[in-house]
């Protein structure tokens, strides 16, 4: 059974991106083990002095849960034509583990209207060496359907 980590970079309990990520994590049950990290609030800002061994308890245990995933699910809102500061702050913490080196990542969105911020996310991620998942399971938004 693959694992998948479902990310939102939403801090909103209303959050449509979240929202979007549970029901995704929903329909997957039967052929995945999904989980939805629930931990963004507590990474600290990233501070490139903090980026040491050991990192921070909720840097560690946020690297751990990327690592031992198969793949990962991201939605992410947009600010000012960009990702949220929390996604930004969460992927600023991997850059130097590689959690996401080679690992697939599918990139989903609430609003047709985040398209520039899902551009920025997958620019990022490349960068990264995360592997973006392309066919069915791509970018996808809830006004074009799944």
């Amino acid at each position: 059974m693959l694992e998948i980590l479902v990310i939102s970079g939403s801090l909103s309990r209303s959050s449509s991106n979240t929202a979007l990520l549970r029901a995704a994590s929903r329909i997957g049950r039967e052929l995945t083990a999904i989980e939805v990290y629930e931990s963004m609030a507590e990474l600290p800002l990233f501070n490139v002095d903090l980026d040491i061994d050991p990192a921070p308890d909720a840097v560690t245990y946020f690297r751990a849960r990327l690592s031992s995933s198969d793949g990962v699910l991201i939605s992410s809102p947009e600010y000012a034509h960009g990702i949220s500061g929390v996604l930004k702050n969460a992927l600023d913490w991997t850059v130097s583990s590689g959690d996401f080196y080679e690992k697939p990542v599918a990139v989903f969105y609430a609003s047709p209207r985040a398209s520039l911020a899902q551009a920025s996310l997958i620019e990022i991620l490349k960068t990264m060496g995360a592997r973006i998942v392309e066919g069915r399971a791509r970018v996808w938004s809830c006004s074009k359907g799944f």
